[in-house]
């Protein structure tokens, strides 16, 4: 089976590097499904969640919030704000978060402050949502 090279990093760090034979990203019109050998393409990420299977037949599963991603023959390169594993994933934090953040939307804000309301609403659903992928996806 062909594989290609991929790298998920974020500001802070690499999240995954190593050989897989596919991978899902989230895009702003929709999930992007690439394999060895698809042709070049660079795109925005949108905040969803990345599946990707590694050589070895591993699935691994992250959160990711935006950024972009370039896709050539043998590699494909995530660049994003953030990418975090359902196991780091805390349900109860991101619950607060996300009512915290739904709060905040109600007031009277700024245009700038309603704008990261809404992000951090995002932010928290996107993580919920791969917790319960990642749990109704026990191998992952």
């Amino acid at each position: 089976m062909r594989t290609f090279h991929l790298e998920i990093l974020t500001p802070e760090k690499p999240y995954f590097t190593g050989e897989c034979v596919s991978v899902v990203l989230p895009a702003s019109d929709g999930m992007i499904g690439v394999l060895a050998g698809h042709s070049p393409l660079v795109a925005a990420v949108s905040d969803g969640r990345v599946v990707y299977t590694a050589e070895d037949g591993t699935v691994g599963v992250c959160a990711v919030t935006r950024g972009m991603f370039r896709v050539s023959s043998d590699r494909v390169r995530v660049l994003c704000e953030s990418a975090i594993a359902p196991e780091d994933i805390d349900v109860e934090k991101e619950r607060l978060a996300l009512q915290e953040a739904e709060m905040e939307m109600r007031k009277k804000l700024s245009y700038e402050e309603y704008v990261a309301s809404q992000l951090a609403f995002a932010k928290a659903i996107n993580r919920l949502k791969v917790k319960q992928y990642s749990a109704m996806h026990t191998n992952l």
